[in-house]
């Protein structure tokens, strides 16, 4: 089976990263990056990959649950990597209810959407992780000069945007424990 990945937030610095190393180490993957090209993307950073026969982009929102539905019915996605987010922590002071809905919303249509393509694994079939969410160290707060943050760090978000991020993953999380989504 081939394997048809959609990658959010791929113009991003971290998400473009990830893209120009795994587009020409599998091509017999298929890509599809989804961004909003907000401040934080660029497609300048695809260039290396954007004639890729492997690798197509899209412009657009994540919180475009039909948008979201169509790429699904389209691609035949068999696996996410979600690294769409508002992410920068002064523009959630001034704006937080675009970060909550960008990082909380959006986040919620995908994996409902997820869930809904695929229902053997909704239904806890899945045997490997299928939706790869990506988290921030600002859920967990201040880190003083000593000492590492590990997965048993309680949350501690300090600004809208860890909030938005903290609220993000408990959705992800919570789609693993209700409805079985193979979600890391």
């Amino acid at each position: 089976m081939t394997e048809n990945v959609l990658v959010t937030g791929g113009a991003g610095f971290i998400g473009a990263n990830f893209l120009l190393r795994m587009v020409p180490k599998h091509p017999d993957a298929r890509f599809v990056c989804l961004d909003r090209l907000t401040y934080a993307g660029n497609p300048m950073n695809l260039r290396a990959i954007e004639d890729a026969e492997n690798f197509h982009f899209v412009q657009g929102n994540i919180c475009d649950a039909d948008l979201l539905a169509d790429l699904f019915a389209e691609h035949g996605f068999t696996s996410v990597v979600h690294f769409a987010a508002e992410s920068h922590v002064d523009r959630s002071i001034e704006t937080p209810l675009a970060f909550a809905r960008s990082n909380v919303e959006g986040t919620v249509a995908l994996l409902e959407v997820a869930r809904q393509a695929w229902p053997d694994d909704a239904a806890g079939a899945g045997d490997r992780p299928r939706f790869v969410h990506i988290s921030t160290d600002e859920v967990f707060g201040s880190l003083g000069p000593e000492g590492a943050f590990s997965e048993e760090t309680p949350y501690d978000p300090r600004s809208p945007y860890s909030a938005s991020k903290a609220a993000a993953d408990h959705f992800a999380r919570s789609y693993f424990h209700t409805y079985g989504l193979p979600v890391v």
